[in-house]
């Protein structure tokens, strides 16, 4: 988000938890997907804007409170909402849980219950009760993401990159693999047998997005290794990234993730970063811990069935349908 007046400009750096960047405020508080921040963050929104939740839930009168796990006889409703016709209560969860039946535990004329289940044509037809999932409440958050409400702007936008952040709803564009040119020998022992790659750091980068590293191999490389061929053949997962500003605090990173012994057992393929031309003091680099690498295009994907025009790839970020569209060309 970004209100800052015209022609100010501001550093802005960003949040790490557990070395993965927090893309929401509710992703601060932990890595995890809970009921219990969806739920608050939406109570709050509708507390902002009670009538057009009503309206979409069905609740029907005008709304006067909204309560976050109120206390029940036998357990805690997510969210109540009181209006001058009655009382209205969400019951929400993450999975595909069913949660009619805990929603009748609560006193309520309606029941709204926000989950991932898909309800039979004759739930569908409970009087009182709408079934709803986190897609479908996408368009509302888009609309008041854009209001004029300085805090209704802010708690959309903010759920609905948390949303995003755990698959709950889809991203305007997805990004599922990273790709890189690799096309020397350090680099290609690096992510073959030490299952790492790096790069330099960028400001504004979807990299914490990703979820997989995909090398492309060019020529020189490929002519001097047999079976290394030109193109996207080899994919990884990314367990880890990682920004380091020197090759001490490079070392201490790999140290911790991997421990001492492992870092001892590849410093020589790691070693050959810190020789001639490896200026660390530039700016910080980025480092991507993978997984193993797997062999999965064979024949490659060839570059240009990916981007347009020649030289290094001019984009970095795919989805797996677009590779695969790419290698049946």
């Amino acid at each position: 988000m970004n209100d800052q007046p015209e022609g100010s400009e501001r550093e802005q750096i960003d949040l790490l938890r557990s070395g993965s960047v927090v893309s929401s405020l509710a992703g601060a508080f932990g890595n995890t997907l809970r009921e219990t921040r969806l739920t608050a963050m939406l109570g709050y929104l509708v507390a902002l804007e009670p009538e057009r939740f009503c309206e979409i839930f069905a609740f029907r009168g005008r709304p006067l409170s909204v309560s976050l796990e109120t206390r029940h006889a036998t357990d805690r409703s997510d969210i109540l909402i009181e209006t001058t016709a009655g009382w209205g209560v969400v019951e929400a969860k993450v999975s595909a849980a069913d949660p009619f039946r805990q929603s009748l535990k609560y006193p309520a004329k309606w029941r709204v219950l926000l989950t991932e289940y898909i309800p039979s044509s004759k739930q569908k037809r409970l009087r009182g009760v709408k079934y709803f999932r986190w897609r479908d409440l996408e368009g509302v958050l888009r609309q008041l993401a854009g209001s004029k409400n300085n805090r209704v702007r802010f708690v959309s936008r903010d759920l609905l990159s948390y949303l995003e952040e755990h698959a709950m709803i889809e991203k305007n564009e997805s990004v599922e693999i990273y790709a890189r040119e690799i096309n020397n020998e350090e680099s290609l022992a690096a992510f073959l047998k030490a299952r790492m790659y790096r790069c330099w750091y960028q400001k504004g980068s979807r990299l914490a997005e990703a979820s997989y590293f995909a090398p492309h191999f060019g020529k020189r490389i490929a002519r001097n290794h047999p079976g290394v061929q030109v193109g996207i053949s080899y994919i990884a997962r990314i367990e880890r990234v990682e920004v380091v500003d020197t090759w001490q605090d490079f070392l201490k990173t790999v140290r911790e993730v991997k421990e001492g012994q492992w870092l001892n057992r590849h410093m020589r393929l790691l070693r050959p970063w810190h020789g001639r031309g490896h200026d660390w003091h530039k700016k910080p680099r980025s480092i991507l811990f993978l997984s193993t690498p797997r062999l999965v295009f064979n024949p490659p994907v060839l570059k240009e069935n990916l981007v347009k025009g020649k030289g290094f790839l001019n984009e970095r970020y795919f989805s797996f349908d677009k590779l695969f569209a790419a290698w049946g060309c």
